[in-house]
């Protein structure tokens, strides 16, 4: 194979993982979709959709522990996804507010920033062990420990005000 058709068979095969990387988290099916909308797309229809479910179990009474296991493990397997969506260059003040959340600090403590992602996936895999022994309350519990050491250790320092 010559150095040309080395460099195209690369080329296409970068392509097809970005194309297999949306498709695998469930984002969009467009490959050419910009990082901010990846992430949001992974922060809705993944992250905040689970959420959802494991908040309507305990709020509604609405599904199963087995559904919160599910949910609980989506979670944890979208937390590794979140840093590296979050590209320097893709935030403020270099990004209009109104298309992004994500504040300077981020790349700035990146550190940090990395941490709170991977806090998420270690309590959410902590509420799917509280999932798979059905317990309500544990389920309750530690659901509230997620929120607090997942999701609002990271946007409470990283995550700017929304725009309008």
């Amino acid at each position: 194979m010559n150095t040309t058709t080395k460099l195209l068979a690369a080329g296409l095969a970068a392509g097809f993982l970005a194309v297999g990387f949306v498709a695998a988290n469930g984002a969009a099916t467009a490959a050419d979709m910009s990082v901010i909308d990846k992430r949001k797309d992974l922060m809705k229809n993944v992250v905040g959709k689970n959420f959802g479910v494991v908040k309507d179990f305990i709020e509604k009474n609405k599904g199963s522990a087995a559904d919160v296991k599910k949910a609980a493990d989506a979670l944890a397997a979208a937390a590794p996804k979140i840093a590296p969506l979050f590209v320097k260059g893709t935030g403020r003040p270099d990004v209009d507010p109104k298309k992004t959340r994500a504040e300077a600090k981020i790349w700035q403590d990146w550190a940090g920033f990395e941490k709170t992602a991977k806090a998420l996936g270690d309590e959410a895999a902590k509420l799917s062990k509280a999932a798979a022994g059905g317990d309500k309350e544990a389920i309750k519990k530690q659901f509230a420990e997620t929120g607090k050491n997942g999701c609002g250790a990271c946007h409470k320092p990283f995550r700017g005000e929304e725009v309008k």
